[in-house]
C-alpha cells in the first residue's frame, strides 16, 4: 500500500543485495529510507539522530555486533521503545527466540522471503498503529487474487492486494472515485467458489494508481453473506497465522 505519510526508515543489513531490494520496496511504497551495512554503522547512526527514525528494519545475522547485540546497546542506553524495530530474520525463529527478541523490546519478525506486498504491510502495520485503534480491522493479511468488479454496467478487473473480513485493498488500472460503489467478485486462493461483495470506495492513492504495483484503492464490504462472511474471516485468520501475524 502506498503511504501519503512519509516515515523515515532506518535498515540495518549486510547483504548490499537485499539492502536494495528493502530500498526499492520502501520507496515505492512512499517512504524514505536510510542504510546501515551492519551493527557498528547502525550504533553510529542511531547515535547521530535517533529522534531521526521511525522505523528501524534489524538483522539478526550481521558481523561484528548482530541483532541481539544492538537491541542490548537499545536498551542499555535508554533508547527502548524511542522507535519500533522490526527484526529481520533468514528464518522463523523458534519460539525462545521470539521470547527473548520481545524482551528486548522488538516489535515485529519477519523473513526476506516475504513478497513485496507483506514486506509493506509489516512495515506499515508497525508505522500506523493509530489506524487499528481508530476502528481499522486488526488483521488484514497480503494476498494477491485476481478479482472482476463491476461499476455501473461495465464489468472491469483487478487484483486484491490485502484482505480483511471487512474490507479489501484493491489494485486496478481502472479509475475510481471516493465514495463510489462497486460490485466485487473473486474467489479465496485454493477454491473454486466465487465469493460476491457490494463494496464502497473509502480512500484512493490516486497520485500513484496505475503506476506502481501498491497503488490502487481501499474498499469496505457494505454487504456480504454469512456464509461468504464466514470464509473470507476463515481464509484471513489462517492466513495470518500461516504469516506469523499473530506473533510479535
Amino acid at each position: 500500500m502506498i503511504t501519503k505519510d512519509s516515515k523515515r526508515i532506518l535498515v540495518a543489513d549486510d547483504s548490499i543485495f537485499f539492502r536494495t531490494k528493502l530500498s526499492d520496496i520502501l520507496v515505492e511504497a512512499g517512504h524514505k529510507v536510510k542504510f546501515a551495512k551492519d551493527g557498528r554503522e547502525l550504533i553510529r547512526e542511531i547515535s547521530i539522530d535517533s529522534g531521526g527514525i521511525d522505523l528501524l528494519m534489524l538483522d539478526l545475522q550481521m558481523p561484528d555486533i548482530d541483532g541481539f547485540g544492538v537491541l542490548n546497546w537499545i536498551s542499555e542506553n535508554g533508547l527502548q521503545g524511542r522507535f519500533p524495530v522490526l527484526i529481520i530474520t533468514g528464518v522463523y525463529e523458534p519460539g525462545e527466540v521470539m521470547d527473548k527478541l520481545k524482551a528486548l523490546g522488538a516489535s515485529g519478525l519477519m523473513t526476506k522471503g516475504l513478497t513485496p506486498e507483506q514486506i509493506v504491510f509489516r512495515v506499515n502495520r508497525l508505522l500506523f498503529p493509530e489506524k487499528v485503534a481508530q476502528g481499522q480491522p486488526r488483521i488484514r493479511v497480503p494476498v494477491s487474487i485476481a478479482a472482476d468488479f463491476i461499476l455501473g454496467d461495465i464489468t472491469r478487473t483487478g487484483f486484491l492486494l490485502n484482505l480483511s473480513d471487512t474490507g479489501a485493498f484493491l489494485n486496478t488500472k481502472s479509475e475510481l472515485l471516493t465514495g463510489a460503489v462497486v460490485r466485487l467478485r473473486f474467489s479465496l486462493p485454493g477454491t473454486a467458489r466465487v465469493l460476491e461483495a457490494k463494496a464502497t470506495v473509502k480512500w484512493s492513492t490516486t497520485e500513484v494508481a496505475n503506476k506502481t504495483l501498491f497503488g490502487g484503492y481501499g474498499l469496505m464490504f457494505m454487504s456480504l453473506s454469512d456464509e461468504d462472511t464466514a470464509a473470507v474471516k476463515g481464509f484471513v485468520e489462517a492466513e495470518a497465522r500461516r504469516l506469523g501475524l499473530d506473533k510479535i
